[in-house]
């Protein structure tokens, strides 16, 4: 599945060196394999069938070059799902999509981005083409998501945990100690404690993804000028805790009236799917079979497997 690149630093360089060389080899292993194979040593020969169309070695080995550090079974499921989701909606994402999505990233990256695409085996033309497979994937397992999960239960269900947009000063601190300090500075002169963390005033609701739930569930709990106790959120990926201290500006209150939120609830129900990768991989086994995508190359039997052994009906 299609995934971006990531910053340049010391330590994701000496890992990621090491996954291009397991890449590279695994790539070539793909390769050989298939000349090796006494009915399928023609460059014509197909590896995959789908309805109208087919990827043949040819077409493996071009796209082979153009990622030569991406592993075989990445490639296939690239190259497949590309030929599909084409057809599909391919006039759905243009050039100008696939330009902003490369900016994106290029602004997001800095001075890094050059030399993370060499370090990946990127040309700028070739992430282009990634980013558009991307995109289109986006769009198929969001319209999927459109079609099928925005029912009255799912509706309901993020209803119950939604909390419209509120007002408040929120301030992250490095340790529990400088996190005590200042709520005790909030509790003792709010007005001070409001005016020297203005820059840190935010407006978010249930829906937003840069601050912590935790920060989130202590916050919304808060009325008008309260101040949190030190709120603790440790990061997923790195599993460094931070401290928070939180003043509330100006709550809300959601009322009874769900059709008033409808949007918002379903970017919930949206984001929710696209972090299931469960469900992920099962949209992406409906669009396979109902492209009727074969495998015929014996070495790539289970090129698929992760996609058609999962499910997406919940």
């Amino acid at each position: 599945m299609y995934q971006g690149i990531t910053p340049n630093k010391e330590k994701t360089l000496k890992f990621k060196k090491l996954n291009i060389l397991v890449a590279t080899a695994v790539a070539a292993l793909g390769l050989v394999t298939l000349s090796a194979c006494g009915n399928n040593n023609s460059t014509g020969a197909n590896i995959i069938t789908m309805k109208g169309d087919t990827i043949n070695v040819s077409d493996f080995y071009n796209e082979a070059k153009s990622f030569p550090n991406m592993p075989a079974t990445s490639l296939l499921q690239n190259l497949t799902m590309s030929k599909m989701f084409e057809k599909d909606f391919g006039d759905k994402v243009t050039d100008k999509d696939v330009q902003a999505k490369f900016d994106e990233t290029k602004k997001q990256m800095g001075e890094q981005f050059a030399s993370a695409l060499q370090q990946q085996g990127f040309t700028e033309a070739s992430y282009k083409t990634y980013l558009r497979g991307g995109l289109l994937q986006n769009y198929a397992i969001e319209k999927k998501i459109s079609d099928t999960q925005f029912t009255d239960a799912n509706l309901k269900a993020a209803w119950a945990d939604f909390h419209p947009e509120v007002e408040a000063i929120v301030v992250p601190e490095t340790t529990k100690d400088a996190a005590t300090k200042a709520v005790k500075s909030a509790k003792a002169d709010a007005a001070k404690f409001e005016k020297d963390n203005a820059s840190n005033k935010q407006k978010f609701d249930s829906t937003s993804t840069t601050i912590p739930k935790e920060v989130q569930t202590a916050a919304f709990k808060l009325k008008n000028g309260e101040v949190s106790d030190v709120i603790e959120s440790a990061d997923a990926s790195t599993g460094a805790t931070s401290y928070y201290v939180v003043k509330m500006i100006k709550t809300s209150d959601k009322g009874s009236d769900m059709n008033k939120y409808k949007d918002k609830l379903k970017d919930v129900i949206k984001a929710e799917k696209l972090a299931d990768t469960t469900y992920v991989a099962g949209v992406i086994g409906e669009y396979l079979k109902a492209h009727n995508v074969t495998v015929k190359e014996e070495a790539f039997s289970s090129v698929f497997s992760q996609f058609t052994s999962s499910s997406s009906s919940k």
